[in-house]
């Protein structure tokens, strides 16, 4: 990052928007914290961000536990809650603020979208850049100076999360961005190839080894002691350390319509390790290009319908984003989408556990888009 880029997120960083966001029909709330883009390393490269907003502290366990009990009936892609980790001699984890841990990727996918459903907007988790840029908060160097001034790892952590907020904020306002628990991010580590992406360390990490540009893929020992088989999609069995935070994209230039994106042209390329490799395309059919689009890709069962989940509570779907300004991937995803205009992708979707002989076709539908802004 250039000197001159730096003062500029500094001086942003001094008159920062936030906002509270109450979730309807509970108790909690969360803080948004509005994030003015800019540039940021990605390898070897420099990507430009739009400005977005980013929650303050990561998901809270309380939160989490509650989208559980009511995922039936707000009908969420997906089951899923936290694993109860074990409890440490220093104390609790699995309680009130602490950060929710546990869950798969798919589980926080799916608190996402319980959050957009109640509240109307649109929640996601940060893509790499964003949350890089954010965790930085116009810091060029490696990693923060006093490490334990601003995050939990192996040297203060005692074996344990900690409620959000006890360590100092970043420039941006934002809290444990680096330590207490890793944090999922919205695309995966090597597209089209799934596998999800950590970021920032957590309790049990070194503090020399917390860097902000560190990426960690899923360690499969991290669910190794799960009983079922096939395992688990939805939580680790020893991920007691991996967590999230929301973000949510700038203000609509007026009302999105998933109608206007035609989705089709599928076909399956390969099949490994229970996913399935398969391409499609997506059209822009509308009148206004498009920043970021959503899609749910699954297969359909003999009678066209989706299938989100089999009889062992294993996904059938998985989300991509052909078009995502904000992605940390070099491609044709980071350029917003014009009228009229077509592009190709590729996503792995996994194989549900009991699926039917006839269940043969892929299907998609969009659950989400951003206008690009005039």
């Amino acid at each position: 990052m250039t000197a001159a880029a730096l003062l500029l997120l500094c001086a942003a960083a001094q008159d920062l928007k936030s906002e509270t966001v109450t979730i309807p029909d509970t108790t909690f709330t969360f803080e948004m914290v509005h994030v003015p883009g800019g540039k940021v390393k990605a390898g070897d490269r420099e990507i430009e961000l739009k400005p977005f907003w980013i929650s303050r502290h990561e998901v809270a366990w309380e939160a989490f536990e509650r989208y559980f009990s009511s995922r039936k009936e707000m009908k969420v892609d997906g089951i899923t809650r936290p694993s109860q980790p074990y409890e440490p001699p220093n104390g609790p984890m699995g309680t009130g603020r602490h950060p929710a841990v546990g869950m798969r990727w798919h589980g926080a996918m799916g608190y996402c979208e319980w959050v957009s459903k109640l509240t109307g907007r649109r929640f996601r988790l940060p893509t790499e850049a964003e949350w890089e840029i954010a965790a930085r908060a116009g810091e060029a160097a490696d990693g923060p100076a006093g490490m334990a001034d601003v995050a939990w790892c192996k040297e203060n952590g005692a074996a344990k999360t900690h409620p959000a907020g006890e360590k100092k904020p970043n420039a941006f306002g934002l809290h444990d961005m680096l330590g207490n628990v890793w944090e999922y991010c919205l695309e995966p580590m090597a597209p089209p190839e799934f596998g999800p992406v950590l970021r920032g360390g957590a309790w049990p990490t070194p503090a020399a080894q917390i860097k902000f540009a560190t990426r960690q893929p899923i360690n499969p020992d991290w669910y190794d002691r799960d009983p079922n088989r096939p395992r688990s999609m939805w939580w680790l069995t020893d991920g007691h350390f991996i967590g999230f935070r929301l973000v949510q994209f700038v203000e609509t230039a007026g009302k999105s319509d998933p109608s206007k994106v035609e989705v089709g042209e599928f076909k399956v390329l390969a099949s490994k390790g229970g996913q399935t490799r398969v391409s499609g395309s997506i059209k822009n059919g509308g009148d206004k290009a498009l920043d970021e689009v959503e899609l749910v890709v699954s297969y359909l069962d003999a009678k066209g319908r989706p299938v989100l989940e089999d009889k062992k509570v294993r996904p059938g779907y998985t989300k991509c984003y052909p078009v995502l300004v904000n992605s940390w991937h070099d491609g044709a995803a980071r350029k917003p989408l014009a009228p009229g205009e077509s592009r190709a992708f590729e996503v792995d979707v996994p194989v549900p556990y009991d699926l039917d002989e006839d269940a043969e076709k892929i299907g998609a539908r969009v659950t989400a888009l951003q206008f690009s802004k005039p």
